[in-house]
C-alpha cells in the first residue's frame, strides 16, 4: 500500500520538499513518497503548486488523500491515516512522470497563507460561540475553508442572535492583539491523528494554522440563517501578520 509523508504535519510553514514519484492513476493524478502540499480534508481546500524536474515545472490543481488505514478510538473522530496523496495534474503531462522519479513539490505560499489565516479563525471563532452559547461542538453537521473566508453550519433550534456575534467579535479582536500561542499536537501514538488547541480550548484538527493568534491580524465573524435549523457561521480575515517571508 503506497503511503506519503506529509511534511505539513512537522513544518507547516514549509514550502517546498524533494520527493520521488511511487504510483501514477487514473490518467492525471501523481503520488509521491513525501509532500508539502497539504490535501482537501476537514473542510479546507487542498494546496496547489507545481512538481519540478530537470527544467521543467509541471502544475498541480488539486492534492488529495486516498485510501489508507482506518484509525478509530472512542475521543477521537474517525479518520484515514497511513495514506498516499495524490498530486492532480493536466492529462497532457501524465507521461512526463515515471515510477521512481525525483521532483521537487512546491507549494503556492499565498494560497497556504490564506487557508491557514482562516482555519485557525474560524476555530478561535468557534471557541468563543461555545462560550457564549455552550457546547454546540455537537451541533457541527458542515465546514468549508477557503482563501477568502471560512464558515461552519450548525443545526441548532435556536440560531445565533446579535448578541451571540457582537461576543464572538469582540473576543477575537481581544485574543488577536493578546498574542496568545496556538499548538497542533498528535494523538499519542499516532502521527497523522491530530489536534489543535487554543488557551484550554482543544479540539482535533490537521489543518494547518498559525503558531499564534496575532499572526491573524483582523478577523470578523457574521452569521447567516441557511434553512430550519440550521445556522451559518463565516469569518473572514484581513490585514495579517503572516506573510511569505514567514515561509521556508
Amino acid at each position: 500500500m503506497d503511503c506519503t509523508e506529509k511534511l505539513y504535519y512537522s513544518d507547516p510553514f514549509l514550502t517546498e520538499c524533494q520527493a520521488k514519484v511511487i504510483s501514477k492513476r487514473n490518467g492525471t493524478e501523481i503520488c509521491l513518497d513525501r509532500t508539502v502540499a497539504y490535501p482537501e480534508g476537514g473542510g479546507q481546500i487542498a494546496d496547489t503548486g507545481t512538481l519540478c524536474f530537470e527544467g521543467n515545472c509541471v502544475s498541480f490543481v488539486d492534492a488529495k488523500k486516498g485510501v489508507g488505514r482506518v484509525f478509530s478510538v472512542k475521543d477521537f473522530p474517525t479518520v484515514n491515516v497511513d495514506t498516499p496523496i495524490y498530486h492532480v495534474i493536466s492529462a497532457d503531462d501524465y507521461d512526463k512522470f515515471e515510477i521512481g522519479q525525483e521532483l521537487t513539490v512546491k507549494i503556492d505560499v499565498n494560497r497556504r497563507i490564506w487557508t491557514t489565516l482562516h482555519h485557525s479563525a474560524m476555530h478561535l471563532a468557534l471557541m468563543f460561540a461555545i462560550e457564549q452559547r455552550g457546547n454546540i461542538y455537537s451541533s457541527i453537521k458542515g465546514c468549508s475553508i477557503t482563501e477568502s473566508s471560512a464558515r461552519l453550519d450548525f443545526s441548532l433550534s435556536e440560531r445565533f442572535i446579535e448578541q451571540d456575534i457582537s461576543y464572538i467579535n469582540e473576543n477575537l479582536i481581544k485574543i488577536i492583539q493578546a498574542s496568545v500561542p496556538v499548538i497542533v499536537f498528535p494523538y499519542e501514538g499516532e502521527d497523522e491523528a491530530w489536534f489543535w488547541k487554543c488557551q484550554d480550548f482543544v479540539c482535533p484538527c490537521g489543518g494547518t494554522h498559525v503558531t499564534n493568534s496575532a499572526q491573524i491580524g483582523t478577523a470578523v465573524a457574521r452569521r447567516k440563517g441557511i434553512g430550519k435549523g440550521s445556522e451559518r457561521l463565516f469569518v473572514t480575515v484581513s490585514n495579517p501578520n503572516l506573510s511569505v517571508s514567514d515561509y521556508h
